[in-house]
């Protein structure tokens, strides 16, 4: 079994670092990363590019919204196997 980075890590208090460990340095901790801003997907895009231009949005862009399993819910199994490959483009 290979050994989890969990378990190489041991955590001990400053006050006993000094007395059980003498050659033993203090990591500072590390600084606090920036938040990334998430950016927004490709049809979150297109679909603001589709509302902004409205009627001159070029009738040959199909934009078609993701399918989830709550979509197949109510589907028998092997429909739903059917379905998927119909859906997927080619």
């Amino acid at each position: 079994m290979r050994a989890t980075i969990p378990r190489l890590v041991r955590v001990v208090q400053r006050s006993k670092l000094a007395a059980e460990y003498p050659t033993a340095t203090v990591v500072r901790s590390l600084p606090e990363q920036a938040p990334s801003v998430k950016q927004p997907t490709l049809i979150d895009v297109l679909l603001k590019r589709k509302a902004d231009m409205g009627a001159e949005y070029p009738s040959n862009i199909r934009i078609e919204p993701v399918l989830t399993k709550e979509a197949f819910e109510g589907v028998p199994a092997d429909t739903r196997d059917e379905l998927k490959e119909l859906l997927k483009e080619r």
